[in-house]
This record gives structure tokens, sequence and C-alpha cells, in this order.
């Protein structure tokens, strides 16, 4: 089976910024140091300075975690039913939007085929492209990396999710094999 890393195109799709929301990546992906979500500030904007269509997954500017409408979810749900997540529901200026965060983590973050920039500490910073380890393998179709905090970033999904997504014709992802 292949995996594919996910990232938002916020090239093509109107980007839905923060409105008065305090929470970042950390707080949804449960992190240390994590604050708990309080539903009433989440609240969100579509980007008016640039006249792009709103996609199906709507491009955030936050990392590791998915926002779309709540029919898209219904959707792909067995994708979205499996492992540990949770949702919430976003507020905006246009329409309510589901937010989905995994919160299944998986090891197999390959270092040596992958190409990252990394902090003096030794964390990853920036990863320009994620291979996973020879012959990894998993039971879930969406994850995130458990390797190093910064790759803990990063949704990867399956072959099925990408094939289903493709079928069903949705926007506002982009794929790249890892």
């Amino acid at each position: 089976m292949n995996y594919w890393r996910i990232d938002p195109d916020s090239r093509n799709y109107c980007i839905l910024a923060d409105d008065r929301n305090d929470y970042g990546s950390q707080d949804f992906l449960e992190m240390e140091g994590a604050r708990k979500i309080d539903q009433n500030k989440l609240r969100f904007r579509f980007d008016d300075e640039r006249p792009l269509p709103i996609s199906d997954f709507v491009p955030t500017f936050q990392a590791g975690i998915l926002f779309a409408a709540p029919s898209v979810f219904e959707r792909l749900n067995r994708f979205f039913s499996q492992g540990r997540h949770t949702f919430y529901t976003a507020k905006t200026d246009k329409h309510d939007l589901k937010i989905y965060v995994p919160l299944e983590e998986r090891a197999g973050f390959d270092f040596l085929r992958s190409s990252y920039e990394k902090f003096e500490d030794g964390d990853i910073d920036q990863v320009f492209e994620l291979k996973l380890k020879a012959k990894f393998s998993t039971d879930v179709d969406i994850f995130r990396l458990k390797d190093n905090f910064g790759v803990r970033f990063y949704i990867i999904v399956s072959d099925n999710f990408k094939k289903m997504y493709e079928a069903f014709g949705f926007t506002g992802l982009r794929f790249t094999e890892t």
C-alpha cells in the first residue's frame, strides 16, 4: 500500500483565516502544553482579499487538522470513524465547517531518505520531502507521525483514502507520495 502526505491547496482555493480564535495546532492535536478547546472561541473567516473558490476541504493556517463541510465528512465517514480522533465545529462568516483532528500516531518517518531542516535542538522544523520507512504499514487510513515533534503536524493518508477522495471529485487537498 502507498501512503500520501496531504497538504491544503491554498494556491487554488480560498483560505480560512483565524478570527478571534487563539488556539493553535498544538491545542487541537492535544500535544504537550495544549489548552482545552472552547467551541465558542472557534471563529474563522474566509480571506476576502483573494477572490478564489471555496473548496471541499478548506485550506487554513492550522497544521495537522482538516476543515470541511459536514457533508464531506459524511461521505468519507468510513475513514473518519477509524481510530482516535475528535471533531469540532468552526463558525465562519459564510457557513459552519467541521474540524477533524486525527489523533492516531504511528512511527514510520524515514530520517535517512527524507529531506528536512532541523532546529538547533534537533527537532524538525520543516519537511521538504517526507518518506516513510520501507515496508511501512498500518491498519488506519488517516494518521500523523510520532517520530519527532516536527513531523507530528503532517497528515498521512492511505491509497484507499486518496482513491475515494478522487472518486467523489473533492477539492482542497494536494497529495504527495511518501
